[in-house]
This record gives C-alpha cells, sequence and structure tokens, in this order.
C-alpha cells in the first residue's frame, strides 16, 4: 500500500508551503505594550497640565494656582515638550499595535541604551538599588521579542 499521490492530477500542482492566516489583531504582548505607552502618555500629558498650573514661584507661600502671567517661559517650554513627547509616544504605540517592524526595531533600540544606561549607572555609583531601573527595559525587551511578536512584525501572523 503506497501513500504516495500516483494520480497525475496531483503531480501538476507541487506542494505548497504552509502559511498561517493573517491576523487582524496583535497578539497580547504587543497589546500590553501599546497599553504601556499609552498609559505614560497620559501621565506626560498629566505632568504638563500640572506643570501649567503651578505657581510661577512655588516657595512665594501663596497656595493659589498661577495666573497664566506669571508662568515663565521655561514652563511653557517643558510642557510644550512633555506634550510632544506624549504625543510621540501615542504615536510609537500604534505603529507598535499595527505591526510595523520599524517601531519594533527603535524600541529594541532604546530599551538597550536604557539597560545599558542602568548598568553604567550602577557600577559608577555603586548603588544596587538603581537595579530596578532595568525592570521596565526588560519587560519591553522580553514582551517584544516572544514568538508571537516576532511574527507579528514580520508577517502578521502569530
Amino acid at each position: 500500500m503506497s501513500y504516495g499521490y500516483a494520480h497525475p492530477h496531483y503531480a501538476a500542482y507541487p506542494a505548497a508551503p504552509l502559511r498561517q492566516p493573517v491576523r487582524r489583531s496583535a497578539p497580547p504582548s504587543v497589546h500590553t505594550l501599546a497599553i504601556l505607552h499609552y498609559l505614560g502618555a497620559a501621565l506626560q500629558l498629566a505632568a504638563a497640565a500640572v506643570l501649567l498650573t503651578m505657581p510661577a514661584d512655588p516657595f512665594a507661600g501663596d497656595s493659589q494656582f498661577a495666573d497664566p502671567a506669571r508662568l515663565t517661559p521655561i514652563a511653557y517650554t517643558v510642557a510644550g515638550v512633555l506634550a510632544a513627547s506624549a504625543l510621540i509616544s501615542v504615536f510609537i504605540g500604534r505603529k507598535l499595535q499595527r505591526g510595523r517592524q520599524w517601531a519594533r526595531v527603535l524600541m529594541i533600540m532604546l530599551n538597550l541604551v536604557a539597560v545599558g544606561s542602568v548598568v553604567v549607572a550602577v557600577a559608577t555609583t555603586n548603588d544596587p538599588a538603581q537595579a530596578a531601573g532595568l525592570v521596565g527595559p526588560a519587560l519591553y525587551l522580553l514582551l517584544l521579542n516572544t514568538r508571537a511578536a516576532r511574527s507579528w512584525f514580520r508577517w502578521h501572523t502569530w
């Protein structure tokens, strides 16, 4: 008994490679990263709003909110930078969620730089408590390199 396909009809069609179906939604690890980006952006926008409502001289003793005429240009600049950073974070989070490989590579590189800076800080200050700064970048690197995430960014499957 032979399990080969000897029929001439089957010989005309070579075996096609198996492809997984293309998915519409990212895997849970990528959704987690996107949610972390969105939460970080919300915190940055909240920090910008708090900065704009602080008094121009916090040591003046009055507890009233700032008069917009008394805010310094530095406060406006820092709030603008925070708001722009929040918008960039939302943009990157959305591109991660949509499966853009360049966003994954960018986040891997930035998190590797963050890991390196924490390692240098721990080595130079001899303070092991600063090693807690590895939690965020290590989590990002772990979630960006799961099998499902790699498949999502390469072929939109998982």
